[in-house]
């Protein structure tokens, strides 16, 4: 410890000295006695008159005089006449402009002093204007109290008065109670509860501490506390009517205003000084009026203070808030039930009441109470030390739950008006801002000069009338940009629902499948083409005309809907384990690359059709110009399997002293761990910008050549001349122009009811493309505005610029499909220019400006982290519950960290660091959450409970790696080393890589190269001629290397040309053959030691050319095109995917990754360890090495920064010890079955299938039971829905489907055209079923004929027998409509699903067809091309589609199963059919599917059953895939006839999937459960012994 004077010495260049007698108590605790509290007042006897002025027997000189004309002035204000309160309230604020803070504190304290004086002797016989002035008076020190005035003692004296004046008015038999009429008592006594109510809670508010260094007023906290206590009663009167009965104080509004000529008026006007002070004074507490149930807005707000109270050091004041509960218990029952039994959403969807007022709760509270009491009296000598003992032991063994509970009620307190927030943190603090004001006053007029004055009265009200001007043409204005911002946005919306197939034209009309919708897309496209067929066939005069035959017609007729989309990209959004997998509609495609929509006929061909169309065409295998470009030195002639990396990408050791870099010097490079680091202002960076591209300001990260790199400076710097030589003429233009400097600009891009409280400059990042943009903070919402920029003014005054909107595009090769040619016609002369414009190059008629407004409401944000952006940690990472993500980047780390402590403290449900997940804790510290979640989940590993493809993942996203930024992508380990083998045995080790080597240690001759390389530089760096020391020059992750593997795949295609100067590089150096890949990056490169992408285990469409690019022909004559597959991979891509990600999986894997983590993220990654395992890379690759604030030139300072940044990035280490190994255990040993293993292996086991075997399904009914929940009205006792809940099946009736995490259900399919929501489950706040909780009529034209929850109970999708699908989002019994989706043909809607996991919605209908549709932007996405094996018949106008009987989504990859007639299929989540069923499994009579369900089976777990089917005949079959056919399998048939008549619901539950509930139309239910090993005979046991022991063997 050190003593008062040495801390002085040691930080007195850090912190402001303290006063002199008031530093920290304890000499450095860091908290101090508050000035003015109540432990501080010497004599507590005297009054403040005595104690400031003097006695009244003192000399005349003592001031005694001037205090007793302030009583006259006070006692002749409210005695003689109404509207006491400004004079009063002019009073408080009259102390002179050179007053101390201690002199205004003993100037109020004397004034308050008297105030009570006069109104005790006006409550004791003044009239009732007098009494409404008494009332008047408290609200004017509720005024000065909130506005922060008032130390402890006049809080204290402000709470004595108010309280005085309550009890007057109240209590039976006083003079008040007496003298006034029972209206104007009921008038008076609501606003003096009021007043004394917020009085109250403020009081508790301005005795916690206000700051670092207060410690706060606990002994004015007691006595308010002691005070609340003994007026409870008083405080919670809330008269029922007021005025003769005209209103009720009950709701808000129910308090009515007296008219100007009523009796009451004065009274009414008297009682608030809100009411009658001037015009230029503002009132700090809000009206009575404006308060819904005003009791009840006293009671949150009062528990949300209890809770702190509760756990408080001292014993009294716990004790007092117990006293303050019970009274609360005893008058308000009903709204503390409410309040302390209450859900809890938990982390998986799951709601959990949480009940605080029975079973030793709150509830016993009262007995305790009057236990105590009667104690007391008896005087029976129980300790006082015990007095509520019991009840807080259950509070401390409850505290989370408690914490939990007093967290929604803090939320409910926040919400409510009566707001009861300081105006200045301290006295010190308000008073010396109101002598700011009189200052400005006192300097703005002379009254000796009376022109002058005059001149200023003018000009003021010149300036309000101008004000009001202004005012009104800014509603104007903001009114049209909401017009136009609105406009635009549901223009672009109705433009890409019009561009799909399935849009606003289709449906509509309630009609039978044989009918077609009047205005069925259908009939108005063939109706236009019909017209435009008979025009072209009566004009042949043109030539390029286009006939339309009537075999086309029958064509387009016949297609399906993913034909009319030719183009696709990669949905960005994320899924199940964080993949991508879903593909949307590319309609950017032929703009940017310049293709003719119209003639654009391309279709997907294979590597044997692409070579016979090339025949056909007489291609030539490269042209002469890639032929050149290509450095024939660079190959190696001897093998075709070399990668030939650009120079450019590695890094020598004469780079590294040309760059000049500085290396930090640091102790412990330790410190810049994700572990061990909380702060770090010097860590790597995301994105570098030089190079525009598509989109809104955009740049990407510089070109990999060194002869561009000085272009690119020099064309920055001479634009940012340029700018700078502009503005003075952009500033001349704006003058006028009121919108480019003002926030009302962006409104209209807001939601109704936000408004930016805050703004923020950043950079947004996806991908390589980076957009200035404006982050907008708001209430409810935080905004990223792209293509604005705050140029100066600090807050919401600063002026706004809009950017103009760069545009690129490329003329690339197209292989066309059945073609003259296979590029698309165009001039020679377009070919040779350049091909890149940006806005100021475009014609003025062109929109050169573009804003992309995005919304992250808190309510739907579900993570954020820090992540680094150009070397520096400024950026964080959002992602909302639809798992978007979105990367931006501050100026300064300042910034981000003010932003993310602002989210931190925001209510956030739906995050994973909401209040359930946290316990109830209201704090969050970012770098200890993000540590304990590390550390669960790698628990969560070790012990096989989740993926080695989900662990990888986390690691890459707690190590800053993240898919909006491609420098800095997640990095995979390569898995298999032999991609030669006919077929593959994952069982054998030698087909893995050594995962304990990086990829510069797999071979050992290649090795020894790297070797001598370091020890050659490390001589040089310890002479100090050269950089320190490494083993490669270039790096396992880059920009460069992720947008090779992704090439094929749209968006990436195109940032891969922006990346290559607009067009893709020669063909040997590009990806396109993955064994080779390997080759090169593990023996043959020394210039290559990439890994891998997460794609590589999830994504088969990135090796497929869909797009059909001519990416050209290398020197050996190959056509690049696919990618080349390993030999065991068959040419299927979806077949080395699923491989692939079975090897990930494998034991061997398992056993040895963590080896490979160690190198990546762990202890290996730098270091003397690093140096061992061969594993060092260049220093300015890791982070924190490079001391950027060195480099004081901006434009080297970017150079350095581009170079660095193409060089890779090494991710953040976050272990200073080895990676924990993966148990990997079995169930079959050489003695036999171990039963303890199966705990360990039940996560990761393939649904239905037997843990331990899973070859093996086998399913046994545990329980049978009947539906009752839901069934009054409905025609038939069929199941509607089933779940379990605590073992027990629970089921619905038909027109029902279960909200599963609140245990509600809807019901549907009434005459009302909505839903009703009714209790499934008695809980402690429910406790009957059945019971209605809401009713929404008309959410159809029609009846409502199907419906379906989504899993966490947030969204509601609904079809109706109006053909139409309607989206919903169902919050606290309140239902938004957000979307109506139309595309089925008349008919109604039979089935459908919902997976927020994927954002997908597919919905079936009476038309036949299969809809998906996507739930992120509420639009069309594809037509399942489902084909039932009982074919429709062949006449059109006659056929008649066979009704979609069930449609299914899997959670975690999005497959749909699919059921039309007696045809099951699955398809994935893009379209394509991945297995239907075996023509020999056609069913036919009563053995035909009647309802069928997807399960949530990886692709990768082949033996896992993929598919439940339900029967006609009560069978239910287990279905899995034979992907060599793509052919459903049928696995089990359950063996016991529980149920003989049709299945109408099933339901795949248990979170191990293990469990099936069935239902039928009889309403019988029954549970299957997945049958244990342990629960086996000795036989059936012994045969399946045998059958591993023989699998293992062959």
């Amino acid at each position: 410890n050190m003593s008062r004077s040495g801390s002085g010495e040691s930080f007195q260049d850090d912190f402001v000295a303290w006063p002199s007698g008031e530093g920290p108590a304890g000499g450095g605790r860091g908290s101090s006695a508050r000035r003015g509290s109540l432990s501080g007042i010497k004599d507590s006897t005297a009054t403040p008159t005595e104690r400031f002025v003097g006695r009244a027997d003192e000399d005349e000189g003592s001031g005694m005089g001037m205090v007793q004309l302030l009583h006259l002035v006070l006692s002749h204000a409210v005695m003689q006449g109404p509207l006491a309160a400004p004079l009063v309230s002019a009073l408080f604020r009259s102390f002179p402009i050179h007053a101390s803070p201690d002199q205004v504190e003993a100037f109020h304290l004397v004034l308050i002093e008297h105030c009570r004086s006069v109104v005790e002797d006006v409550l004791q016989r003044g009239e009732p204007v007098a009494i409404a002035n008494c009332i008047g008076v408290s609200s004017v020190l509720l005024d000065r109290l909130m506005a922060g005035f008032f130390t402890s003692e006049p809080v204290l004296e402000a709470v004595n008065i108010v309280m005085l004046t309550l009890n007057s008015l109240t209590a039976s038999g006083t003079y008040a109670s007496r003298v006034l009429a029972n209206v104007d008592q009921n008038l008076l006594v609501a606003d003096t509860a009021h007043i004394a109510r917020l009085t109250c809670l403020t009081a508790i508010q301005r005795s916690r501490p206000m700051g670092a260094y207060d410690e706060g007023d606990d002994d004015l906290k007691l006595a308010v506390l002691t005070k609340v206590g003994e007026c409870m009663r008083q405080l919670l009167l809330v008269p029922s009517n007021l005025l003769g009965g005209q209103g009720t104080m009950r709701k808000q509004g129910g308090y009515p205003t007296p008219a100007p000529t009523s009796r009451f008026y004065p009274l009414w006007q008297s009682a608030s000084l809100s009411r009658c002070c001037p015009s230029s004074v503002s009132c700090t507490y809000p009206n009575l009026t404006i308060i819904e149930e005003p009791d009840r807005a006293f009671v949150v707000t009062l528990m949300a203070d209890i809770h702190s109270m509760l756990l408080d050091k001292r014993r009294d004041i716990r004790e007092q808030a117990v006293v303050v509960v019970v009274s609360l218990l005893q008058r308000r029952r009903g709204i503390m039930s409410e309040l302390l039994i209450t859900d809890i959403p938990r982390g998986d969807h799951r709601m959990e009441t949480v009940d605080l007022m029975n079973r030793g709760g709150f509830g016993a509270l009262l007995v305790a109470h009057e236990a105590t009491t009667i104690a007391e009296n008896v005087g029976s000598g129980s300790s006082h030390n015990k007095k509520y003992a019991s009840f807080f032991e259950w509070l401390e063994r409850n505290q989370e739950q408690v914490a939990a509970v007093f967290h929604g009620i803090h939320v409910q307190a926040s919400r409510m008006a009566m707001a009861t927030n300081v105006g200045a943190a301290t006295p010190e603090e308000a008073i010396e801002n109101e002598q700011k004001v009189m200052l400005l006053k006192l300097t703005s007029q002379d009254s000796s000069d009376r022109t002058i004055l005059g001149g200023l009265e003018r000009a003021e009200l010149a300036q309000r009338s101008h004000d009001a001007t202004a005012e009104s043409h800014t509603l104007w204005k903001r009114q049209g940009f909401d017009d136009l911002s609105s406009g635009a946005m549901q223009w672009k919306f109705l433009l890409r629902q019009l561009k799909g197939s399935c849009t606003i034209w289709e449906g509509g009309r309630i009609s039978s499948p044989l009918d077609e919708s009047l205005f069925a897309k259908s009939i108005l496209v063939n109706s236009l083409l019909k017209k435009r067929s008979d025009t072209n066939e009566s004009d042949d005069a043109q030539p390029n005309a286009l006939v339309v035959t009537n075999a086309l017609l029958d064509n387009a007729k016949k297609s399906r809907s993913n034909e009319t989309v030719k183009r696709w990209k990669l949905d960005l959004t994320e899924g199940y384990e964080r993949q991508r997998r879903r593909l949307l509609p590319n309609y950017e495609f032929h703009g940017l690359y310049n293709i003719d929509e119209k003639i654009d006929n391309v279709q997907y061909v294979d590597e044997t059709g692409l070579r016979a169309i090339e025949d056909a065409n007489d291609e030539k295998p490269i042209s002469e110009s890639q032929i050149e470009t290509l450095d024939r030195s660079d190959l190696d002639g001897s093998s075709s399997s070399v990668i030939i990396t650009p120079a450019e990408m590695e890094v020598t050791a004469d780079l590294l002293k040309k760059m000049k870099l500085q290396t930090r010097h640091d102790d412990d490079d330790d410190d810049y761990e994700i572990m061990e680091d909380e702060e770090n202002d010097n860590d790597d960076a995301s994105v570098i910008a030089t190079h525009t591209v598509s989109g809104e300001e955009q740049t990407v990260h510089p070109k990999s050549h060194k002869n561009d790199r000085s272009a690119e400076n020099t064309d920055a710097k001479a634009d940012e001349d340029n700018d700078g030589g502009k503005q003075a003429e952009m500033d001349e233009g704006e003058k006028g122009n009121i919108s480019a400097s003002s926030y009302d600009l962006i409104t209209g891009l807001l939601k109704a009811g936000d408004w930016p409280e805050k703004s923020y400059n950043i950079s947004r990042c996806t991908g390589l493309e980076v957009s200035k943009a404006l982050l907008l903070w708001c209430r409810n919402a935080l905004y990223v505005v792209d293509g604005f920029e705050q140029t100066d003014g600090e807050g919401l005054k600063g002026k706004i610029k809009r950017l103009k909107k760069a545009t690129a595009n490329y003329q690339v090769n197209i292989r066309q499909h059945n073609s003259e040619h296979t590029d698309q016609q165009q001039p020679p002369a377009e070919k040779a220019k350049g091909k890149e414009k940006t806005s100021q190059e475009s014609s003025e008629d062109e929109i050169t400006y573009q804003h992309r407004s995005q919304r992250i409401a808190f309510s739907d944000l579900y993570s954020v982290y820090r992540r680094r952006y150009q070397l520096q940690q400024s950026a964080l990472e959002f992602y909302d519950v639809h798992r978007n993500g979105t990367l931006i980047a501050f100026s300064t780390n300042e910034e981000r960290e003010e932003v993310l402590s602002k989210v931190l403290s925001t209510p956030l449900p739906s995050s994973i660091f909401s209040s359930s997940v946290l316990g109830g804790s209201t704090s969050i510290n970012y770098k200890k959450f993000m540590n304990n979640l590390r550390a669960k989940i790698t628990s969560q590993w070790v012990q096989g409970k989740i993926t080695n493809f989900d662990f990888i993942m986390h690691m890459n996203s707690f190590a800053g790696r993240t898919y909006n930024d491609l420098t800095q992508y997640p990095v995979f380990p390569w898995v298999l080393s032999d991609y030669d083998s006919e077929e593959l045995d994952l069982n054998d080790p030698a087909v893995y890589r050594d995962f304990s080597k990086p990829m510069g240690g797999q071979k050992e001759s290649r090795a020894m190269q790297f070797k001598d390389r370091y020890e050659a530089l490390q001589q040089s760096y310890e002479m100090g001629d050269g950089p320190p020391p490494f083993h490669y020059g270039t790096h396992y992750s880059c920009a460069a290397y992720v947008l090779y593997y992704l090439m094929r795949l749209e968006p990436f295609s195109r940032l891969a040309l922006s990346l290559q100067g607009g067009k893709f590089d020669v063909a040997d150096r590009l990806f396109h053959n993955i064994g080779a890949s390997w080759s090169s990056a593990s023996s043959e490169n020394l210039q290559d030691v990439r890994e891998l992408i997460p794609e590589f285990f999830y994504l088969p469409d990135f090796l497929t050319n869909s797009n059909m690019f001519d990416f050209g022909t290398t020197q050996l004559g190959k056509t690049v095109h696919d990618s080349t597959l390993p030999t065991w991979a068959k040419g299927d891509p979806k077949r080395f995917i699923r491989i692939h990600r079975q090897a990930l999986e494998s034991d061997h894997v398992s056993r040895n990754l963590h080896r490979w983590l160690d190198l990546i993220f762990g202890y290996k990654q730098r270091g003397q360890e690093a140096v061992t395992s061969l594993n060092m890379f260049v220093h300015v690759t890791y982070e924190g090495q490079v001391d950027l604030d060195s480099i004081e030139d901006p434009v080297e300072r970017d150079s350095i920064i581009a170079q660095i940044q193409n060089f890779g990035q090494t991710p953040s280490r976050l272990e200073r010890r080895p990676f924990p190994q993966r148990v990997v255990v079995s169930a079959f040993k050489e003695k036999g079955v171990d039963f303890s293993s199966l705990s360990s292996l039940a996560t990761l086991t393939p649904p239905f299938c037997v843990v331990g075997a899973p070859q093996r399904v086998y399913l046994r009914v545990n329980a049978v039971d009947t539906c009752k929940v839901g069934m009054v009205g409905q025609i038939d006792s069929s199941v509607g829905d089933m779940c379990l809940v605590k073992g027990q099946l629970v089921g619905v009736g038909r027109t029902c489907a279960l909200i599963l995490p609140s245990r509600k259900y809807y019901r549907f399919g009434g005459p009302n055209n909505g839903v009703s929501v009714h209790v499934a489950v008695t809980s402690a706040r429910y406790r009957e079923v059945n019971k209605v909780l809401s009713i929404h009529d008309g959410m159809h034209r029609g009846p409502i004929s199907v419906a379906k929850p989504s899993l966490n109970g947030l969204w509601l999708i609904t079809g109706g027998i109006d053909s139409t699908v309607r989206v919903w989002k169902y919050n606290s019994q309140n239902m938004q409509l957000q979307a109506t989706l139309c595309g089925h043909d008349g008919g109604r809607i039979t089935c459908l699903d919902v997976s927020t996991t994927f954002g997908s919605i597919v919905t079936g209908g009476t038309d036949g067809k299969i809809l998906v549709w996507d739930l992120r932007t509420l639009t069309f996405s594809r037509q399942l091309n489902h084909t039932p094996s009982t074919p429709c018949s062949a006449h059109d106008g006659s056929a008649k589609c066979f009704a979609v009987k069930s449609v299914s989504i899997n959670h975690k990859n999005g497959n749909m199963v699919t059921l039309v007639h007696s045809t099951l299929c699955v398809f994935d989540i893009n379209g394509n059919l991945v297995a239907e069923q075996s023509p020999a499994d056609e069913f036919k009579g009563n053995d035909i599917p009647s309802c069928a369900i997807s399960t949530d089976c990886p692709e990768w777990m082949e033996l896992g059953i993929v598919a439940v089917s339900g029967h006609m005949n009560g069978d239910v079959r287990l279905w899995s895939i034979d992907y060599e056919s793509e052919l459903l399998v049928l696995r089990h048939l359950l063996p016991e006839r529980v149920h003989s008549c049709p299945i109408t619901a099933l339901r795949v539950s248990g979170d191990k999937q293990d469990t099936l509930l069935v239902g039928d139309i009889s309403g019988k239910m029954s549970a299957c459960l997945t049958v244990k090993l342990d629960q086996l005979n000795t036989s059936e046991l012994s045969s399946l012994v045998a059958e591993v022991q023989s699998g293992a063997e062959s």
